[in-house]
């Protein structure tokens, strides 16, 4: 038989395994980089009047694929190529329409979604809401996923009010992830809350109107992400009230919330804030372990009045930090946590917590330092700290770099033993007084200390002289323990 008797296609295409069964049934195989490629041959014999001439049986492997064969390979393609495997053969032309996760990502974030376009080139709006579309009235069955990621569309906004109206919420939609960048933000659909069966709900660049009062609830919900959204304070505190499942929340400059106020939420175990909040309260939240809090600027100590002759103010509800394992703190938060007024209502025990990390920590300011050393000395089970300093080794900060160092040695000799304590990473450091006294005072408390990575700010003016000096100071410094690795990261 001659070759020209036969037709061989192979392609390949990125996939991601979800365990070690689908790497013994499907060919796959592992590049020099780590990325996984399957691997798919496909064999057509000749035409049914070679096969009949010559006595063959019909061998068409490509069309008699079992179907979970084929489903995890479409499963496994970007939504353009899936689409594409319609001209492969009469039983594939329909395959596709019953893909359960639709994912469009126009800003080339993910290679392995939709990556006819591409972030550094203009997406055709037109084209993109036309094929989105032809996918979705073409679509049977359940929708579980539907991701869309593009810089704007605001020209057809209408048309994504229809998918969501018309296509996904009728669909039983459990994930829903709508990412602008640019433009007008788009005011979210009212029927997105008809969408009852949601798991995660991920918004960029959207205005979220008031749940209606017909609204029951996202029973389902574990994520809640929001990022650069608009929401006002009773809508957000209506929308947590009936999502008893969450488990994680994302929140990051969201526009009018600046009442972070959570009644009820039995489930929240992962909290994320990034705002200017006048007010925090986190009730019946007791699965709380993780929380990372950062303000964007000093909040006002000031109470407020919210009518009917009550006031707020976010000095009154600091409890729900006792209970947390892992806290992230950022700058203007740490500095907040340290004031007088609110330094007297922390918790005096954190027993729980094991991880800190104090982002963009300002080492010329003296709350800031002193609710760090106050969070180190009331976690006796802390086994882990990190620490990113905002230094610039600006000389203008010498006195208050010099009042800090100094508080930071009187400081040093009310803390005990940081018992244990084993990974240390600190990060940006340009050696200037308060950071080195910082490196000094945790060598010298922890016995059980394994390894301090110690990684500097190469950028600052004259940083040859400091370098110098921080090795002067990294070698003659004291340690408690006798195992402990300092690693300079160069």
């Amino acid at each position: 038989m001659y070759i020209n008797d036969f037709i061989v296609f192979r392609f390949s295409c990125s996939v991601a395994v979800s365990n070690e069964r689908d790497e013994q049934e499907l060919p796959i195989k592992k590049t020099n980089k780590g990325h996984r490629l399957l691997f798919l041959g496909f064999r057509f014999y000749p035409s049914r009047m070679d096969r009949e001439r010559q006595g063959m049986k019909n061998s068409d492997v490509i069309s008699n694929l079992p179907d979970n064969i084929t489903e995890r390979i479409l499963a496994r393609l970007p939504i353009r190529d899936a689409v594409r495997t319609s001209v492969l053969s009469r039983n594939w032309r329909y395959k596709w329409t019953t893909l359960p996760d639709l994912v469009f990502d126009a800003l080339g974030t993910d290679d392995s979604t939709f990556y006819s376009y591409s972030a550094l080139q203009v997406v055709d709006e037109d084209k993109l809401v036309k094929v989105i579309y032809r996918i979705l009235s073409q679509h049977k069955g359940p929708i579980h996923k539907f991701s869309l990621s593009v810089r704007s569309l605001i020209k057809s906004y209408p048309d994504v009010d229809q998918w969501i109206k018309c296509f996904l919420s009728v669909n039983g939609i459990r994930e829903f992830l709508l990412i602008f960048k640019d433009g007008n933000w788009y005011k979210i659909h009212s029927s997105i809350f008809s969408c009852a069966n949601l798991r995660q709900l991920n918004l960029h660049c959207c205005v979220i109107p008031s749940p209606p009062p017909t609204f029951s609830g996202f029973n389902d919900l574990t994520c809640l992400h929001l990022e650069r959204v608009s929401v006002s304070n009773e809508g957000f505190q209506n929308l947590i009230a009936k999502c008893p499942k969450l488990n994680t929340l994302f929140l990051k400059y969201v526009d009018g919330l600046d009442r972070l106020d959570i009644d009820y939420a039995p489930n929240l175990a992962n909290l994320t804030f990034s705002g200017s909040p006048k007010y925090i309260c986190l009730k019946n939240t007791p699965h709380l372990t993780i929380a990372s809090i950062s303000f964007t600027q000093l909040p006002n100590m000031i109470n407020e009045n919210i009518g009917n002759g009550r006031s707020i103010s976010l000095i009154n509800n600091l409890k729900f930090l006792s209970a947390l394992r892992m806290f992230i703190g950022g700058s203007y938060f740490l500095k907040f946590l340290g004031q007088g007024s609110v330094r007297k209502l922390l918790p005096s025990r954190f027993k729980n917590l094991y991880l800190v990390y104090f982002r963009a920590l300002m080492f010329e300011d003296i709350d800031s330092l002193s609710s760090v050393l106050g969070l180190i000395a009331s976690s006796p089970n802390l086994i882990k700290i990190i620490v990113t300093a905002s230094s610039t080794g600006n000389s203008a900060a010498d006195q208050e770099l010099k009042t800090v160092a100094e508080y930071l040695v009187g400081e040093s000799r009310s803390i005990g033993c940081l018992m244990q304590l084993k990974y240390v990473e600190m990060k940006n450091i340009v050696g200037v007084g308060p950071e080195m006294e910082l490196i000094k005072l945790i060598l010298a408390k922890s016995p059980s200390l394994k390894h301090m990575k110690i990684a500097p700010n190469k950028t600052v003016d004259g940083f040859k002289e400091r370098e110098l000096k921080i090795f002067k100071d990294l070698i003659r410094f004291p340690r408690a323990s006798t195992i402990a690795e300092i690693i300079y990261q160069d």
